[in-house]
């Protein structure tokens, strides 16, 4: 059976055909603690069956029913906050119940997922540089609370702090949000595209192969899925440069 909309997305109710090659994408929103509390179970998961993470910074996806946090009823609200802080009292997270700096205004989050995708095109996809910094914007919001992820500046420290080379901090970490000839832009945009035809609604969602695993609850069935590829027989996709 089959769901479909006006997008033309097509939910299928047997996962997708076996392929020669596997891809592990994350569509995830930088600020959401959730993508904070999946990545590093994600990235072991990559590790253990040699995928490369493709992070892929989005917003919440309202075309498909998507609903930011603060638009939502207040009992959902406040399970939302009590489930976040069983989630992290059991994964062994420190997190804020009520960062300084989150919810953001709109329009802003946009800087830091830019940011992410310049360095993931220039040190490539699954690189620990790009999975680092992702990473250390996300403890920046919900952890240490060190200053706004919103200020390039703040930012370009969270870079340095990565190890970053001062080139990447001045070409990559920068606010080009206007700028449609960006390539950071582009992607972000192209991203936000494929999750609307998807079916993505919320974040982070884990997309192997095609199928979607919304939530980082859903972790142990991603790694069901990629030991099924392998056993079957497919490899790692391979990146280029600028993927």
């Amino acid at each position: 059976m089959s769901l479909q909309s006006s997008t033309t997305i097509v939910y299928r109710s047997i996962p997708p055909a076996l392929s020669d090659r596997i891809t592990l994408e994350v569509y995830y929103g930088v600020s959401s603690p959730w993508a904070l509390l999946g990545a590093p179970r994600v990235e072991a998961i990559a590790q253990r069956y040699g995928l490369r993470v493709h992070l892929k910074p989005i917003v919440v996806v309202e075309e498909n029913g998507g609903i930011r946090l603060k638009s939502r009823h207040e009992a959902r609200q406040a399970y939302h906050a009590l489930d976040l802080y069983r989630t992290a009292k059991l994964l062994g997270v420190p997190m804020k119940p009520s960062p300084k700096y989150y919810p953001q205004a709109p329009g802003t989050i946009e800087l830091a997922g830019q940011a992410i995708i310049r360095v993931q095109r220039r040190h490539g996809v699954g690189s620990e540089e790009a999975l680092r910094f992702s990473y250390e914007i996300q403890r920046c919001i919900w952890v240490t609370e060190e200053g706004d992820h919103t200020d390039v500046e703040v930012l370009r420290g969270i870079a340095r702090r990565c190890g970053l080379s001062e080139e990447a901090v001045e070409q990559d970490v920068v606010d080009r949000r206007g700028d449609e000839m960006d390539a950071g832009v582009q992607e972000w945009k192209r991203n936000h595209e494929e999750a609307v035809q998807l079916g993505i609604f919320g974040t982070p969602n884990y997309v192997v192969n095609g199928e979607i695993f919304w939530g980082q609850d859903r972790l142990d069935y991603v790694e069901m899925r990629a030991k099924e590829l392998i056993e079957a027989g497919a490899r790692p996709t391979q990146y280029g440069s600028g993927a």
